[in-house]
């Protein structure tokens, strides 16, 4: 668990985000590796039309915007030449457009030719998304030493995700994020599961009666807890978090 920091501004864009390492760690949890590990790479795409009308008007703005009257003049040549090849079509789909506008008949075309203008249909990207991670665990103290263990473990993430006040009460600070490793012997980042980038942790679920009854120790500490946990990386995925991939040396998953 770190303290969240929001990234900083950079030019016209954002500084990456500061590295999560030992100084600036707030405290750890090491929990047994679950069964069911799972995580999913998406981004979004989603058809987009550009008719042509559409076309000659983002022509004409994008040749005024880069090149003054001049851009405009030579867009509007270039739109006149497409007129004069196709004369007839264009000519048709003009009038009906113009006439659709008047008329507040946006199916006049269609109507009246039984043809619509082509709308240049494409998939294009929209964004990246943010990939969520899901865990379960069971936790059954056998002893007192380890009931304490447990209690502070769920203390410890209930606490960590709650919102921060300010001293005045005026604001709310972000809650701690969370850095999710997979380790492999010797305290090594397991190479061979898929990493996750720093996370909000957005959902946090106790069952504290998973067999179905109610037990507890002679102090009142429940034989048995559930732990369901929902975290959200922070930041996308990029081409860029991945190194050059080298078909005889690169052998790890990344992301």
């Amino acid at each position: 668990m770190v303290k969240y920091e929001p990234k900083k501004f950079s030019g016209v864009g954002f500084a990456a985000r500061r590295s999560v390492s030992s100084e600036n760690i707030i405290g750890s949890v090491i929990l047994p590796v679950p069964g069911g590990i799972t995580d999913t790479n998406a981004v979004s795409w989603g058809s987009d039309n550009l008719d042509p009308l559409q076309v000659a008007l983002a022509q004409a703005a994008l040749g005024f915007t880069s090149g003054g009257v001049e851009g405009a003049t030579a867009a509007a040549e270039s739109i006149g030449a497409g007129v004069a090849a196709g004369r007839e079509d264009i000519k048709t789909a003009i009038a009906a457009a113009f006439a659709g506008q008047a008329a507040g008949v946006r199916s006049l075309i269609t109507r009246t030719t039984g043809a619509i203008i082509n709308p240049n249909m494409e998939l294009l990207f929209q964004a990246p998304t943010l990939r969520p991670f899901n865990f379960t665990f069971k936790l059954s103290p056998r002893n007192e030493p380890e009931a304490k263990e447990v209690i502070r473990i769920i203390r410890f993430f209930k606490q960590g995700m709650s919102p921060i006040t300010t001293p005045s009460n005026l604001f709310l600070k972000s809650p701690h994020t969370f850095k999710i490793q997979y380790k492999l012997r010797n305290d090594k980042e397991h190479p061979y599961i898929g990493k996750i980038k720093e996370c909000a942790l957005t959902g946090f679920t106790v069952d504290y009666t998973p067999d179905g009854n109610y037990a507890t120790f002679e102090d009142g500490v429940m034989t048995s807890y559930q732990i369901s946990m929902t975290f959200q990386e922070l930041e996308p995925v990029f081409n860029s978090d991945y190194t050059e991939l080298d078909n005889n040396e690169d052998t790890e998953i990344g992301y």
